[in-house]
């Protein structure tokens, strides 16, 4: 068998199950990962899967791997990916691993990677497996660890709502992984809980576990609005990312909750906040306006951990709901602690406001959520790059992540994606002809450049 090198990404590893990533390929990622553990003194790592029907299977194979190799393993079960990166960032090796696929299909799966405290890249393991020798090796050893109570009580310490039992928060994990530890979470915090879905079950019997499509909160904001609820949060396949909805029943992006984040944050300390080039200016200007350093980084958890690090930023997030603490938690993208947090910002208003009003108060524009161009993986880069060269659009540039052209009055954004075949487009304008006229321009040039594409937004 050989090993299929496109599900080898730039932030991690992600393919089909069992087409593209299977117990053979995994076996082999194991050997690569054992290579590289042993070049940084790494004798032991933890390991852990989501809820995804394969996981299992490939969690097996991937320990005998590592095993088999001389590492140490410790498997801490079916978790979500942040409570993975908790063992990493508190265990002695600074170094963990998932099999997750994210907020993929169901017929997907993948990793993602911590070694020695740093985040490993997809394309790094391919080039360890593509120049890969055996070496006899002793044989490591594996343990059990329940972890849970521990990340619980890490949480519970570091959270302060004040008045926690005047919240009631409707939670939707999609019976992802989240559905493990959610729901005691926000009840140790002190919250009134409701629970949507957080039975785990690899087949997401109810609506697939991604908060960034708005048909998959409908459940959620039907919750929020029945139960009289103060604010409901979605979470993805894996539990690190999150979704906001409003007292409302309003569905809020991430860059506009960052905002409130920031502004809570940086009341209290001063520092850098990172964010990546799907968000509005509007974030930018609001970090600047509140004493604080933006710092636009790409796409992608690799990138945007990598970026705080070098900022020490106290904040970090993207538009796909990753959010990162790291002024007093450990820097990882955390959507349950993050929706904990959000209600703690929310309670230190001291006026009574509910989300919805605090919501409001923030610069207003016209946007659109993440649109996507179904292409392939073996293309989707050389469009971009051939968008990015050939393009006669005016305005301000910016290629750190795809194309960000910013104007006077809004900006547009083409990337590719990290994480799937998909062309990954943004838009937005100080009023709504705005933000459909610079739309307009983009897909024109898209046109244009590259009219063998089929430009079927979803």
């Amino acid at each position: 068998m050989e090993v299929n090198k496109s599900i080898f990404r730039e932030n991690d590893i992600r393919g089909i199950y069992p087409e593209q990533l299977n117990e053979f390929t995994i076996g082999e990622i194991g050997k690569a990962i054992a290579i590289k553990c042993k070049k940084e003194n790494i004798g032991s790592i933890s390991v852990g899967r989501d809820g995804r029907l394969s996981g299992e299977s490939l969690l097996s194979s991937f320990c005998d791997s590592l095993i088999n190799s001389g590492i140490n393993v410790t498997n801490i079960g079916m978790v979500t990916s942040p409570m993975l990166y908790f063992e990493a960032k508190t265990n002695k090796t600074k170094s963990g691993i998932i099999i997750t696929g994210s907020h993929n299909p169901k017929n997907h799966n993948g990793l993602k990677m911590v070694v020695n405290d740093r985040p490993v890249s997809g394309i790094e393991i391919l080039s360890l497996i593509e120049n890969m020798e055996s070496e006899p090796s002793s044989k490591g050893e594996l343990r059990n660890k329940d972890i849970k109570e521990k990340y619980l009580d890490e949480v519970v310490n570091s959270i302060s709502i004040r008045n926690p039992s005047n919240y009631k928060v409707v939670i939707d994990c999609g019976n992802g992984a989240a559905g493990c530890v959610a729901p005691d979470l926000f009840k140790r915090v002190g919250c009134e809980v409701v629970e949507l879905f957080t039975e785990v079950d690899g087949n997401f019997p109810n609506h697939h576990p991604d908060p960034s499509k708005l048909e998959n909160l409908q459940d959620l904001i039907d919750g929020v609005i029945s139960n009289n609820a103060d604010l409901g949060l979605a979470f993805d396949g894996d539990g690190d990312r999150v979704g906001l909805i409003t007292n409302t029943g309003e569905n809020i992006f991430p860059d506009k909750y960052m905002m409130m984040l920031s502004e809570n944050i940086l009341s209290k300390q001063s520092g850098s906040i990172v964010f990546d080039v799907k968000c509005s200016n509007h974030l930018a200007e609001l970090i600047t306006k509140n004493n604080g350093v933006p710092v636009m980084a790409p796409t992608g958890h690799f990138h945007i951990k990598r970026t705080i690090k070098e900022n020490n930023a106290l904040l970090g997030g993207e538009m796909s709901g990753h959010i990162f603490f790291n002024d007093k938690w450990y820097g990882f993208d955390d959507g349950p602690y993050s929706g904990a947090r959000i209600i703690e910002a929310l309670s230190e208003y001291n006026s009574g406001k509910s989300i919805s009003d605090i919501i409001k108060t923030y610069p207003k524009s016209f946007s659109t959520p993440e649109l996507n161009i179904d292409v392939t993986d073996e293309n989707k880069f050389q469009i971009v790059e051939k968008f990015i060269h050939e393009n006669e659009l005016e305005g301000e540039k910016n290629n750190i992540d795809g194309l960000r052209v910013n104007y006077k009055n809004g900006w547009g954004l083409i990337r590719a994606s990290n994480t799937s075949p998909k062309l990954v487009l943004r838009f937005e304008g100080n009023t709504i002809e705005d933000m459909h006229n610079i739309q307009s321009e983009f897909l024109s040039e898209l046109a244009r450049i590259s009219p063998d594409i089929v430009i079927n937004l979803t």
